[in-house]
């Protein structure tokens, strides 16, 4: 019981780290400057919508992946966990990784009813990084279907947590301000930083073992 907890507790930090909605704050802000509350509602709906089934579709398609191109989970970890450090590196240097935002993507987001979708709920909050940890986690040789369920649960609980943030987005940048919101981020970047280092040592053991 406490095993499950604890692997529970772990996976939705690390989420709620990578996904880093607090981070997502002022540019949230930023886009929907103009909007009246009731069209903010509606992208921050959007965007919860689309990062949790991008999130959950490839948490359940991953290992059919993994078969079809034979790509071993151990060989993913090392992967992801060098991506998932990518991430972590700009974060800790304040700024929004090119993994997760680009200026096309900036660009196209112009359009009130896009926004939702690109950049908020892909790839800002639904990006590389978060979806690596998912599969990864939803994955792991040692998970049993208990643990498969709490990853979900996990999943939707940090959805959940975003869409509340991201609501009251506004009044958050009003006390954070951006220097607060990085200042978050970097913290955030901590905990991702170590846990992307986590899945490449443990990638590359599971290789070791394997070979040995």
């Amino acid at each position: 019981m406490f095993a499950s907890i604890l692997f529970f507790a772990t996976v939705f930090v690390a989420l709620f780290a990578i996904l880093n909605p607090i981070g997502a704050v002022p540019i949230l802000v930023s886009l929907t400057e103009d909007y009246k509350k009731e069209e903010r509602r509606k992208v921050i709906e959007k965007s919860v919508l689309v990062a949790g089934g991008i999130l959950l579709g490839f948490m359940l398609i991953g290992v059919y992946i993994f078969q079809v191109l034979g790509i071993d989970i151990s060989d993913f970890q090392i992967a992801g966990g060098i991506l998932v450090f990518k991430v972590a590196l700009d974060m800790l240097q304040g700024k929004t990784s090119n993994t997760k935002f680009s200026q096309a993507e900036e660009e196209e987001s112009l359009q009130k009813e896009s926004i939702g979708v690109v950049p908020i709920g892909t790839p800002l909050l639904a990006g590389p990084g978060s979806i690596t940890t998912v599969i990864i986690y939803f994955n792991l040789k040692s998970v049993s279907i208990i643990d498969r369920i709490l990853v979900i649960a996990a999943v939707l609980l940090v959805m959940v947590l975003s869409y509340v943030i991201l609501l009251y987005s506004v009044k958050l940048f009003d006390r954070l301000g951006k220097s607060g919101s990085l200042i978050i981020s970097r913290i955030m970047g901590l905990l991702i930083a170590a846990i992307g280092v986590s899945f490449v040592v443990a990638g590359i053991t599971s290789v070791v073992k394997g070979i040995v």
